[in-house]
């Protein structure tokens, strides 16, 4: 029995098999794609259970390789120590971990569920993705539409101000640049106003 661990990434994935009497018979990096992973544990002889840890997206993986008949055991990332508190981390050595804590029935599990449930919480995932989404459109929308309201109550409000001060100086209540008193007739003309009253002496 091959006991197979795969450091699972993104883009790239580690892959390490000990074989039945503890020996590393494997280690390659390689490029995560559904036929490499078949291709590479089909040229496993014998049978072959594989250890993947709970990261992001491992999913797919896990349903690939049940689709294919292996078996396959999720190795919980929190209580995996042997990982987490070791002093050399690099993908060879974590995937070669979760090989020998496989073959030596070490491995902390994180529970598995099944495909249907899972398939709900992808759903449930993207409908949570796309609320939020909506949520900020709609927000952003009634903040563009709050700021446009906002800026043409302004742009009101300074074209009434710009409208009063024109009136007032039209009737002369804005004081002039100099003061000055002239006589006009009956009038007294002071400061820009008409008065009627006795010139000055």
């Amino acid at each position: 029995m091959n006991s197979v661990g795969i450091d699972l990434h993104r883009n790239r994935s580690h892959i390490a098999v000990i074989g039945e009497h503890g020996e590393l018979t494997l280690s390659k990096r390689i490029v995560n794609g559904r036929e490499t992973f078949l291709e590479l544990l089909g040229s496993l002889e014998g049978e072959s259970q594989i250890a993947v840890e709970a990261t992001y997206g491992w999913e797919w993986l896990a349903e690939l390789l049940e689709d294919a008949g292996y078996d396959i055991h999720l190795a919980h990332p929190l209580r995996t120590r042997a990982i987490a508190a070791a002093r050399v981390k690099t993908d060879a050595v974590d995937a070669r971990t979760l090989a020998h804590l496989l073959r030596a029935d070490l491995l902390p599990e994180a529970y598995v569920a099944p495909r249907e449930l899972r398939d709900l919480r992808e759903l449930l995932r993207h409908r949570i993705a796309l609320t939020a989404m909506r949520s900020a459109l709609k927000y952003a929308t009634e903040r563009s539409v709050a700021w446009r309201a906002a800026a043409g109550r302004a742009r009101k409000n300074s074209w009434r101000q710009h409208e009063r001060r024109r009136a007032r100086n039209s009737v002369g209540l804005a004081p002039p640049t100099t003061a000055r008193a002239e006589r006009s007739g009956e009038l007294v003309v002071c400061h820009g106003l008409a008065h009627p009253g006795r010139p000055p002496t």
